[in-house]
């Protein structure tokens, strides 16, 4: 799936999140039914580069993301002094 299939939104919504939750619910149940060759003619070996790729991607953004937010300016509050 590329970005050119979903021109009329913002790339990332929540349906194309949700697009990518689903396709990896899916490649989870056929491994758990054993049916992995139905859903793909890729070799376990390719799926499970794929998806440790995938992993990979996905903490490298989660931690770029908190690390950016614990570098936000944070306001507290001062006691005036008189």
């Amino acid at each position: 799936m590329g970005l050119k299939q979903f021109p009329q939104q913002q790339p990332y919504c929540e349906t194309r999140l949700a697009w990518l939750l689903d396709a990896v619910d899916e490649l989870h149940g056929a491994v758990s039914e054993g049916e992995l060759e139905t859903l793909t003619n890729l070799s376990e070996f390719e799926v499970i580069s794929w998806l440790r790729e995938v992993i990979w991607v996905a903490q490298e953004t989660l931690t770029e993301m908190e690390q950016r937010k614990s570098h936000e300016p944070r306001l507290t509050l001062v006691r005036k002094s008189s």
